[in-house]
């Protein structure tokens, strides 16, 4: 048997219901050494014939047996190695790839075989400069002429070591010289291999053709057969290529190399190509990226949003500290937390920045937290800063009721501020820091009315202070009595000596002896943080009449029931130092972090954003929010699947090609995925680095700052992940379409 045997094979096509023949019950037996030449007029099945021997498309009656060997049950993946291992083909329309210069495509027939990259640049080489084209060689196919594409498409043809070579017209677009050029280097080929061209022109190959088929209606109507001139050469040559050529029966494959340079060259070689399927994948990228942050900055939102029990001044960004061993802050330790990375600022006065204080005069009032102007950041949008240690800054929202209707009113008027109605204090307002305006509700709840003290002044509010959140008792004649400093309580007196304490009359009946001179008490105060004791004398007792000469005070009505202290005594009991302290984070998304740094520095942390009891439930979010997510994010895949589909379309004639060359489906796929890849990643690439030019301040964009407060880096790992899933996706999918049918039913399909 020869090396092709077709045995009544038919080849039918269908198109919208209607079923036309291609070739009819044909029988046909074509052997090595052979020249065949097979006319007919248009339209008589000779490229349909041609299109059957060479695998390019499938048959639906007969047999056609290769080398003995049935192929009815051959898939397209056995026709795509039959093709690789036996046939090399020029194609009528050149099947050639635009975008590729004359030496690429010509080695892209030795690439798919898997050849040596040194011998396939000689042997390339030696062929481009046999077909005429090698001071062309570097040039883009698309610029080149009829005849030069034509050459082109026989150079790669030749380039292939196979049994057969197939040609359809191979001398349609050359002048008479080069056509006979042509002729002379087929019939050359034909002396072991075998040679079918397919022509109209029968006079060019009439002279070196061993065999004549002539079809009509898709039968063959007359066959010459051998000639008595090739007859001797036939049997010789087919044992000579049997000695030389049987070792290639299973050609190598294409290499993981080959096929990554080429999804590499592909991807930068049609660069309207390439900015469209960017534009594509950045449209994904900041969509679904845009989703994420969205929902986040809801959550953020909503977990901000509430109330906490204890602290007034909830913002997001504050984290409270205090020491593990509970001992007072030092000034080496307040700078060691204004120098920690990513601290925005620092309040070392935390108990009074959740203890609001009341100012009045007989026209004006304001109320706000107590903060040192060491915390001040900015000048006073009204008046100055303050100079002496009476002066104050107020800070709040140009409201309408927060100022009243004229905020300069405050500005050089003496207001009174007392704490727990103990010691008053005269101020002086200097300036006023205008927070914004009442549009600006969220931040009116985050950040609230300030008043900016002086630091003397802030220490006698916090002694005050203090005061009022200690359990203060006085121990006497072992019985414990518990004290309020302030009005009716506990309160200082410069007639009372530095060591004693003047109690009233009704202290006497607790000693045997009838009176209180003399003997010893002890005074206590007691917080979380301190438990201070004082061992005082009893200076005497008080009475209504004795009140006045031992107090220097008037109306005992008044102070009825007080018990005075020295100043000093007063200062040792409760003027302590900081205990807490609250740091600001620059931005949210660095809360955890910050805390654990400052647990292992030795400070225990609370995050307040964690202690916020919120107005709404952050699963009602969830609930509602994240379908609607998922089905943007749905729809925005689905129509960059579409919008790529379309785009990659213009790539379908070049893997269909590809295929007509012998290539399989895997390596095409990997090459495809290469391709599709790349540009996700260079369009990532690209996204990052406008994340990077808005956080360096070259861009400035909300949305982009946006993604630096809410993503992590494990979100951005997720996107990438999610993005290149996608281009894997879509690049399996495009190649399912691309080998669903037979590879010339695929290049009709696609051209």
């Amino acid at each position: 048997m020869g090396m092709i045997k077709l045995k009544n094979v038919s080849k039918y096509y269908y198109s919208k219901g209607i079923i036309a023949s291609g070739i009819s019950r044909v029988n046909l037996e074509l052997d090595a050494g052979e020249f065949v030449v097979i006319t007919g007029e248009s339209g008589s099945g000779k490229s349909t014939l041609l299109n059957v021997i060479s695998g390019l498309d499938t048959y639906e009656e007969g047999e056609m047996y290769i080398e003995g060997n049935e192929t009815s049950h051959y898939t397209a993946s056995d026709f795509e190695n039959y093709r690789q291992q036996y046939i090399s083909c020029i194609f009528q329309s050149f099947n050639l790839v635009s975008s590729y210069t004359v030496f690429q495509n010509v080695a892209l027939a030795m690439q798919i075989d898997g050849c040596d990259p040194a011998v396939i640049r000689q042997k390339v080489t030696d062929i481009i400069k046999k077909v005429g084209l090698y001071d062309f060689r570097n040039r883009k196919v698309s610029k080149l002429s009829g005849g030069q594409k034509q050459r082109v498409a026989i150079a790669r043809a030749l380039a292939k070591d196979t049994k057969i070579l197939v040609a359809d017209e191979p001398t349609g677009n050359l002048d008479s010289e080069s056509a006979e050029g042509i002729v002379e280097l087929l019939t050359d080929i034909a002396s072991d291999k075998l040679v079918i061209v397919v022509t109209h022109n029968y006079e060019q190959f009439k002279d070196h053709a061993t065999r004549i088929i002539k079809m009509h209606d898709g039968k063959i109507v007359e066959d010459t057969g051998r000639s008595v001139r090739r007859a001797a050469e036939t049997v010789a040559s087919y044992g000579h290529r049997s000695s030389r050529g049987e070792h290639r029966a299973k050609k190598d494959s294409i290499t993981y190399g080959t096929q990554l340079k080429l999804g590499v060259r592909n991807t930068f070689n049609l660069p309207a190509k390439l900015l469209l399927l960017l534009l594509v994948f950045l449209f994904v990228i900041s969509s679904v990226s845009a989703q994420y942050v969205s929902v986040k900055k809801q959550k953020d939102t909503v977990s901000e949003v509430g109330w906490n029990n204890y602290f007034s001044n909830y913002d997001p960004k504050r984290i409270v500290v205090e020491k593990q061993d509970k001992s007072a802050f030092t000034r080496a330790d307040y700078e060691a937390l204004e120098n920690a990375p990513h601290v925005e600022k620092l309040i070392r006065e935390d108990i009074m920045y959740d203890s609001s204080l009341y100012i009045e005069n007989e026209e004006l009032s304001f109320y706000g937290y107590v903060l040192s102007t060491s915390n001040l950041d900015k000048t006073p949008d009204l008046g100055k800063m303050p100079k002496a240690e009476n002066e104050v800054v107020l800070a709040g929202y140009d409201d309408g009721w927060t100022f009243g209707e004229k905020p300069d009113d405050f500005i050089g008027k003496t207001f009174t501020v007392s704490v727990d109605g103990s010691v008053e204090h005269k101020i002086k307002v200097t300036g006023i820091v205008i927070l914004g305006t009442g549009d600006d509700m969220e931040n009116m709840y985050a950040e609230g009315n300030m008043i900016y003290f002086s630091d003397s002044l802030v220490s006698e509010i916090r002694k005050e202070m203090y005061a009022s959140n200690s359990t203060t008792a006085l121990m006497v004649n072992g019985t414990e009595q518990i004290l309020y400093p302030g009005s009716g309580g506990l309160n200082t007196n410069e007639n009372v000596p530095e060591g004693y304490i003047l109690l009233p009359t009704s202290f006497d009946p607790m000693f045997k002896e009838g009176y209180a001179a003399g003997k010893e008490v002890e005074l206590s105060a007691k917080a979380i943080y301190y438990d201070q004791k004082l061992k005082l004398m009893i200076m005497g007792t008080y009475g209504e009449k004795t009140f006045e000469r031992k107090t220097g005070l008037k109306n005992l009505e008044e102070h009825d029931g007080e018990i005075y202290i020295n100043e000093m005594d007063y200062r040792r009991l409760y003027e302590k130092g900081n205990f807490q302290a609250s740091v600001f984070v620059d931005d949210t998304k660095n809360l955890e972090g910050m805390k654990d740094m400052l647990e292992r520095g030795g400070y225990h942390t609370m995050v307040l954003r964690d202690h916020i009891n919120n107005f709404i439930d952050e699963e009602l979010v969830n609930i509602i929010q994240l379908p609607i997510a998922v089905i943007v994010c749905l729809a925005v895949f689905f129509i960059a699947y579409f919008v790529i589909r379309l785009i990659l379309k213009s790539r379908g004639v070049y893997f269909a090609t590809l295929r007509m060359l012998g290539m399989g489906k895997e390596p095409a796929r990997r090459i495809m995925r290469v391709e599709l890849v790349l540009d996700c990643l260079i369009s990532y690439a690209l996204f990052m680095l406008f994340i990077y030019l808005n956080r360096t301040g070259v861009v400035n964009s909300e949305k982009l700052l946006d993604h630096l407060t809410y993503l992590t880096l494990r979100d951005y790992i997720i996107l990438a992940v999610i993005l290149l899933v996608m281009a894997v996706l879509i690049s399996d999918r495009f190649m399912r379409s691309i080998f669903k049918s037979s590879a010339m039913g695929i290049y009709r399909e696609e051209a």
